[in-house]
């Protein structure tokens, strides 16, 4: 139970640095700097927009899920501990392919940046 509650603290600290308006922030801001306009800024209704942000949505909800799950576990509600421990490595998991989704994107924004025109 304490490795879930932590392992759940750690994922939901971590989630509280991210947010999928900073991401959106972020991508907007890469996206006018490379194409030196505002007006050029990934739409709302463009593909990899929405795959992005729903993909944010999704670790978001596994993430709450995992909280969820390690409180009912404390409280002595939900007596299941191989599916608190589950949904605690969900949210984990997804979390951190998240993180190095975009750690690839900024790697990937540096490198066209470092191109030579």
């Amino acid at each position: 139970m304490t490795i879930a509650r932590m392992t759940s603290q750690s994922v939901a600290a971590a989630a509280q640095n991210i947010s999928a308006q900073d991401v959106e922030r972020q991508l907007r801001a890469m996206s006018s700097r490379a194409q030196g306009s505002q007006a050029d800024a990934p739409q709302p209704d463009s593909g990899f927009f929405n795959l992005l942000q729903e993909g944010l949505k999704d670790v978001n909800s596994s993430v709450k899920a995992s909280e969820q799950a390690s409180v009912d576990m404390a409280a002595g509600r939900q007596v299941n501990l191989h599916e608190t421990m589950l949904a605690v490595t969900k949210a984990e998991l997804a979390f951190n392919l998240a993180v190095q989704m975009r750690n690839k994107m900024v790697e990937a924004y540096q490198e066209v940046m470092r191109m030579q025109v």
